[in-house]
């Protein structure tokens, strides 16, 4: 009885005193909080605790229903209550706060030609949801895009945007307009189908929905073909009818609202527009720099939202803020426009640095992009006030003496990178006037490895001199490369790298200092044999200095092209570059290393081994060769047995497969016929047909059996298919 009688005073003096209100608060039953457990998330976290805190969420309710009473609509309450579960809770789930909803909806009024009063709620909605009916936006029925527009009919409840051609589709898509003359069977449903607002139950023609009219239509004729339920049918209709006069009264009250309060928001924008723009020109602003302004952007966003005028007086509270925030706003202006300028240049100068890397002529080494920046000319280049739109591109294509200075600069910093380098080496200020000695930095020994990448094993070993001068050190993020400096002081010798070099130095019978030793060297291509390994491996120059790490103690050789142990490498050359591109972080190098065309080298060539004794004890009558010089070369050859014993083969007539293991199996006895030496033969031919892996499949298969973890070149091939 206390409460409504609280609430009955309430609704005769709308702006009653709220503490009255509030007084029995403590006695109201409160609604629970909801107790569904909510989600965390990380970014939530970081949001909530960096966000400062409320004020309003700490000060006593009744202080804030008495600031709520100067809120001019129900859409400010609506979106304070929105803001957090708190308000959420005290504004909406509280029934002793309604009064600031009556209040807020008492005090809407436009009274710009005519008043017009926010209507009633019907008795279906409570306060906060008619505020969310009315003031909220949505969809456009036509276009699909979010609008803040009430609804075109808030009796169809159809929403639409302003757009004319939203509005015109909408009309003739959506809506039919029927009258009672139109369809004798169909009379009774004009009294009970909703429609739109413009047009009352007196008139003879209606609009409404298509769908909503085809629905009607449908149920009526299901009606008609049972006329046990059609008494039933027509009652339900009838309380339908009594109920569309009371709403689509207040529909149309609504849309009379609606219409006063779009031609309220569009004059009091256009004033505030006005507003701005007489009070920048005073100032000598611009409006687009005073609606840009924090605090005078507020101001008219809020104004304008709530459907005030923005004054004078309200502009010379916050002139002086204003103007210093305009002034902060053309200077961010002028160092955005700076760094843009800064920023095209940067680019330009690393377009022109990939320029010269990708040259076809290019045979100078060049430094890293960073250090490339780092030039005298090209800091001078980046520093030099451009247009944005303007850049150095230009200058760096077509002057003559632009391109000079830089060639200087890049040979004087070669220069310097040389003799840094010679001194790691320990050639510490070396020269020579002859012609004959090659400078220690361009010999075959000049081999490097960053100390940073090898402690932090991410690679950086065997480095000639152009790799040590572009290398950059992997692992480091954006900041840390963006201070990172090239010096001579991060590499050390690479003294495995330099040892293998100096074999085949002298192997070749020549000096590193020599001239032509490094292309002597090359000039041999795949023809490098380790010994170390349990089957020799061919390999090129530089991937036999770089499989040196495999082994303690390196041994090579290099054969021609005689050597029958090179014959596989005829079908099966070595893949340059393979493994380097599988091992990458793309898609293409993602689904190429799925394929099943990789093989493994090493048990390539100990499959050719175990084949090659067979095939030179059984001549075919088609090759002829002497008995002494066959029994002389197959002498320095092991058994076919002990072959096949060693790679897990066995020869009995059963076995077909090869045996991945390395067990002793039984060899053949002495004196074995000549079907028994076919079989081996064919046991080895189907060992030399080696098994295809996907490229992971392969490292593994190199890890467990031949102990190989860092895959190269030399130790993969690819099918002919896929080469």
């Amino acid at each position: 009885m206390e409460g409504q009688a609280v609430e009955k005073s309430t609704a005769s003096d709308p702006e009653g005193s709220s503490l009255a209100l509030l007084a029995a608060e403590a006695e109201a039953p409160q609604a629970a909080p909801p107790t569904k457990k909510a989600r965390h998330h990380a970014f939530a976290k970081r949001a909530t605790i960096e966000r400062p805190p409320c004020r309003l969420a700490g000060m006593p309710l009744e202080i804030l229903a008495e600031i709520l009473s100067y809120a001019s609509t129900p859409a400010t309450v609506l979106a304070l209550a929105r803001c957090s579960k708190y308000f959420c809770h005290t504004l909406v789930n509280n029934p002793s706060t309604t009064f600031i909803w009556r209040n807020a909806r008492a005090r809407c009024r436009l009274d710009r030609y005519v008043i017009r009063e926010l209507p009633e709620p019907l008795h279906n909605f409570t306060e906060s949801s008619y505020a969310a009916f009315v003031f909220d936006g949505g969809k456009c029925e036509v276009c699909g895009k979010h609008t803040r527009r009430m609804y075109e009919s808030f009796c169809l409840r159809a929403r639409v945007c302003d757009k004319p051609t939203c509005k015109s589709n909408w009309s003739q898509d959506n809506l039919i307009e029927v009258g009672r003359a139109d369809h004798p069977r169909y009379k009774d449903l004009v009294s009970w189908i909703p429609r739109m607002e413009t047009q009352g139950l007196a008139e003879a023609r209606i609009r409404v929905r298509r769908r909503d009219w085809d629905a009607a239509v449908d149920e009526l004729n299901r009606a008609l073909l049972e006329p046990d339920t059609m008494e039933q049918f027509l009652a339900k209709k009838r309380a339908l009818s009594d109920r569309l006069a009371t709403t689509s009264k207040w529909a149309g009250e609504l849309t009379g609202f609606k219409h006063a309060w779009e031609l309220q928001a569009r004059t009091v924008k256009e004033a505030n527009e006005a507003r701005a723009n007489i009070c920048a020109i005073d100032e000598g602003w611009t409006a687009f720099e005073l609606i840009g302004t924090p605090t005078y952007g507020l101001l008219h966003r809020s104004k304008t939202a709530s459907l005030e005028m923005i004054i004078a007086a309200d502009f010379n509270l916050i002139r002086d803020q204003v103007d210093k925030e305009v002034a902060e706003r053309r200077e961010r202006a002028i160092r955005r426009k700076a760094e843009g300028a800064y920023e095209k240049r940067r680019g330009d100068v690393a377009e022109h640095y990939s320029r010269l890397k990708s040259a076809p002529e290019a045979k100078e080494t060049l430094p890293t992009l960073p250090e490339f920046r780092r030039l005298s000319v090209m800091k001078v280049l980046q520093g030099k006030p451009t247009d944005p739109d303007e850049g150095v591109a230009k200058d760096l294509k077509n002057s003559k003496l632009l391109n000079e200075l830089l060639s200087d600069s890049l040979r004087q910093w070669r220069e310097d990178a040389r003799s840094a380098l010679a001194g790691v080496l320990g050639f510490a200020g070396w020269k020579s006037a002859s012609k004959n000695k090659l400078h220690p930095v361009d010999r075959l020994t000049a081999r490097f490895m960053c100390k940073k990448c090898v402690s932090r094993g991410k690679g950086g070993e065997d480095l000639d001199f152009a790799a040590a001068c572009e290398h950059r050190c992997a692992g480091l993020n954006k900041r840390q490369r963006a201070r990172e400096t090239w010096n001579a002081n991060l590499f050390e010798p690479d003294t495995k790298a330099i040892d293998a070099a100096n074999k085949v130095l002298a192997l070749l019978q020549t000096a590193g200092e020599d001239p032509e030793s490094k292309t002597r060297a090359e000039m041999i291509g795949p023809k490098f044999l380790c010994t170390a390994c349990p089957v020799p491996i061919a390999m090129t120059l530089d991937s036999a200095i770089r499989h040196s790490k495999r082994h303690e103690s390196f041994t090579l050789t290099f054969t021609g092209e005689g050597d029958s142990r090179l014959d596989v490498y005829k079908s099966f050359p070595i893949p340059t570059g393979l493994t380097a591109r599988l091992m990458g972080q793309g898609d293409d190098a993602r689904e190429e290393r799925s394929q099943k065309v990789y093989g493994c080298r090493h048990c390539q060539q100990t499959a050719r081994q175990a084949i090659s004794p067979t095939e030179e004890r059984e001549p075919t009558a088609a090759t002829s060769v002497a008995p002494d010089a066959r029994s002389s070369e197959a002498s320095a050859r092991k058994p076919e047995s002990q072959i096949l014993r060693a790679e897990g083969v066995d020869g009995s007539a059963g076995s077909s497969t090869a045996v991945a293991g390395n067990q002793p199996q039984t060899a053949p006895p002495a004196g074995v016929p000549a079907t028994d030496s076919n079989k081996i033969e064919r046991l080895a031919r189907k060992l030399a047909k080696e098994k295809l892996y996907s490229f992971d499949g392969l490292r593994s298969h190199l890890k467990q059996k031949h102990g190989v973890v860092n895959v190269r070149d030399e130790d993969v091939y690819a099918a002919p298919s896929s080469a």
